[in-house]
């Protein structure tokens, strides 16, 4: 988000924390999307009431809960390649205080696929089976009372490598390079909340969560495994001063993090202790919205952090609108979990260490501020809105990943000098006719930083994005059917690669990427509200890298490396899905 890597963004579930320390490497995989009940998304400076950690912003996923009726779905998904994935959501009233979903998610990949011809796997192979429940208490009306509880369970189990990789045999047994990564993740979280009697405005809510992940993987002949266990609670007081133009927050926070790591034969352990106040102010007037907060937290490796943020809206007229943020994010790196992607190479891995307590380094700190303006207006006679944003990012204090001081070296350490992302982003919604949608939007990233050797553009950051997403349906007949098309179409600019100039010139990529285009496409049928299919086509143009892994003949050399991906390896795949509402 914004020109930066995920890590920068807050993943959160049912507003705790989610994909962060050695699970930010998977980002949304370890959340179904059918197990999705809305998404709420915040750019820039985030509220301070949720944490430290977000520098460009905040992704939220509230999970299925809420249904007037019983509902039981069932979906089923697979591709032409050999990949399966069904999914089970079930939401039912206990009694009229009480409800529970019941969520359940299988995937699998069976098939050799090896689309350009380099003996190595395009995806990995292997399962997950992802398991949760939730119950639900809610008595607002009469007690004040409300609570949700949460329990999920993931197993996920990966293979990669050569197609002739045999994961029954002991590694020093293998001749064919492999990638084996086996995660077990558990957590169990509980909010609640209740609301003053005579005072809606006046709330006191607290929610818990513990979390643990493992992670037992080997890239070649380098093993790497992690173990992780996280505590969470924070508790908030909100209310008004005066009136409810005026409203606050207040409260408290806890996190303790405990990290375990091996990487080859070095073993790393830390403990994260981070006890946190913080306050938050919303005024309201009749055309604005100010939000300022602020918050301190008194991290026993980072010492005490102070996060100050605001944010402002503006209606100039119902359809003219203007969005202000500012604010202040600090992180701890985990440079192993984070850049496992570099793994699947002979690349040696150097920590400039300077005196830091994580891993020998500093905490990323980060300034962001930005301005978004929407303009609603009517064009073929129907409501049309275009959105133009601009962010800047500075980093105070950096970890950078250094892929350019030789191509048989990882380098991390702090920056020194300057490192910043610039993003720009316009955005027009319009309908032609009825029931035909047109997205148009445009992105322009500038990221440099100032690496050991000078100022460079940071790797594998297209400066210039394009994407157009049209999508059409027809009318509902009597039995609520009907037909839905959608076609999405991404365009990703030129990339600046890592420098291979020392290396032997049929192992040097070029200095740049070429550009390339990914059409999406799917047609759906809903032949009443309870049942639908669908089938659709990614990647229609057939791009794909065909340079993705340098030296792939000889993957135990020193010219090897599997992380140079920048563009899809796959050419263009089907599937079909079917979907049922009992």
């Amino acid at each position: 988000m914004l020109g930066l890597d995920q890590k920068y963004t807050s993943l959160t579930k049912e507003l705790l924390p989610e994909i962060r320390g050695l699970a930010s490497a998977y980002g949304l995989n370890f959340i179904p999307g059918r197990w999705i009940e809305s998404i709420q998304l915040t750019k820039g400076g985030s509220t301070v009431t949720n944490g430290y950690e977000s520098i460009t912003g905040q992704i939220n996923t509230e999970l299925l809960k809420n249904s007037k009726e019983p509902e039981t779905s069932l979906n089923i998904f697979a591709d032409f390649n050999g990949r399966a994935e069904a999914n089970i959501t079930s939401v039912s009233a206990i009694n009229d205080k009480w409800s529970q979903t019941f969520l359940l998610h299988g995937n699998g990949t069976f098939g050799d696929t090896d689309m350009n011809d380099d003996t190595f796997l395009d995806r990995p192979k292997g399962t997950q089976i992802n398991a949760a429940y939730l119950l639900n208490y809610n008595d607002l009306e009469k007690s004040g009372f409300g609570s949700h509880f949460g329990i999920n369970f993931i197993k996920d189990e990966r293979t990669a490598g050569q197609v002739g990789f045999d994961k029954k045999l002991p590694q020093d047994k293998q001749g064919a390079y492999g990638v084996g990564i086996d995660i077990s993740r558990f957590q169990v979280w509980n909010k609640t909340g209740y609301v003053f009697k005579g005072k809606p405005y006046q709330s006191l809510g607290w929610m818990n969560q513990y979390v643990y992940h493992q992670q037992d993987s080997f890239f070649g002949m380098r093993n790497y495994a992690g173990k992780q266990h996280t505590y969470y609670s924070n508790l908030i007081f909100e209310s008004i001063i005066g009136n409810t133009n005026h409203k606050y927050k207040a409260g408290a926070s806890f996190l303790y993090d405990g990290y375990e790591e091996t990487y080859l034969k070095e073993d790393m352990k830390r403990n994260e202790i981070v006890p946190g106040i913080f306050a938050e102010y919303t005024l309201t007037g009749l055309k604005y919205t100010l939000v300022a907060g602020a918050r301190a937290d008194f991290h026993n490796l980072a010492g005490t952090q102070f996060t100050p943020r605001v944010n402002f809206k503006y209606d100039f007229t119902p359809q003219t609108i203007l969005r202000l943020s500012a604010g202040r994010g600090f992180r701890t790196a985990n440079v192993f979990a984070e850049n496992q992607q570099y793994f699947a190479s002979n690349r040696n891995i150097q920590i400039l260490q300077n005196g830091g307590n994580i891993y020998g380094l500093r905490p990323e700190i980060a300034w962001n501020y930005g301005a978004s303006l929407q303009q609603e207006f009517k064009l073929f006679g129907r409501k049309s809105s275009i959105v133009a944003d601009f962010f800047r990012t500075d980093f105070q204090d950096q970890v950078l990943v250094d892929l350019d001081r030789s191509p048989q070296q990882l380098t991390f350490y702090n920056l020194e000098g300057k490192s910043f992302a610039n993003s720009f982003q316009t955005q027009w919604d319009f309908t032609p006719f009825k029931n035909f949608d047109v997205r148009l939007a445009y992105k322009y990233y500038d990221v440099q930083a100032d690496y050991i050797d000078g100022r460079r553009e940071v790797p594998f950051m297209a400066k210039h994005r394009g994407f157009v997403n049209l999508a059409y349906a027809t009318n509902k007949n009597n039995n609520g059917g009907f037909w839905s098309f959608d076609t999405t179409l991404n365009w990703v600019g030129k990339q600046r690669l890592p420098d291979t100039s020392t290396n032997p010139s049929e192992f040097q990529l070029p200095v740049y990427s070429d550009s390339y285009a990914v059409l999406n496409a799917q047609i759906s049928r809903n032949f009443n509200k309870k049942l639908r299919a669908y089938v659709g086509g990614e990647n229609l143009t057939s791009y794909y890298q065909k340079n993705a892994i340098v030296d792939f003949r000889n993957p135990f050399g020193n010219y090897f490396d599997g992380g140079m991906v920048y563009a899809p390896i796959m050419k263009a795949n089907f599937y079909v899905g079917l979907d049922v509402t009992f």
